[in-house]
């Protein structure tokens, strides 16, 4: 069950980014297109497209630490006996359950904090954008509770 949850919730994050990340390139692609034809453009553009390249990285995050492909040197990780890289996965699972889930818990609080304060360029309430940190590290923090080191982790999660 645990693993339908960790497929379906990677699988959801992975489709809502990439959506996040065809809409960014077609707004940047609107912009060069307009200050070419019509000699600036948009305003909003630039804002708009760093809320959404903010929102892709952090709806993706969760679906890349779920199979193991984020960034990091685990070459310590490789060289440990089994023991002591049992300890070393549960010390950085622990880590970054904490971490995300704090991570979380303040930005939603800070969002929360913009609610009547307007975005220059789109005119909309900051909390709305801003609210794509809390929802990424909440959903990087289920992923991470979810799949503890001690449960298993195959790459064919991913459905490839």
């Amino acid at each position: 069950m645990l693993r339908l949850l960790r497929l379906r919730l990677g699988k959801l994050l992975i489709g809502v980014a990439s959506v996040m990340l065809a809409v960014n390139i077609a707004v940047l692609l609107y912009g060069v297109l307009a200050r070419y034809l019509i000699g600036h453009s948009p305003i909003w553009m630039d804002e708009l497209s760093r809320y959404l390249t903010i929102s892709t990285v952090l709806f993706s995050a969760g679906f890349v630490w779920q199979i193991d492909e984020h960034m990091r040197v685990a070459f310590l990780e490789r060289k440990l006996p089994g023991k002591a890289r049992a300890c070393l996965e549960t010390y950085l699972w622990l880590v970054t359950v904490l971490l995300c889930g704090y991570a979380a818990w303040v930005s939603l609080h800070y969002a929360l904090s913009l609610t009547h304060f307007k975005t220059l360029g789109l005119g909309v309430s900051k909390m709305i954008p801003m609210l794509s940190l809390p929802v990424g590290f909440t959903c990087l923090t289920l992923l991470s509770l979810i799949q503890p080191p001690w449960s298993e982790r195959p790459m064919s999660e991913t459905g490839d």
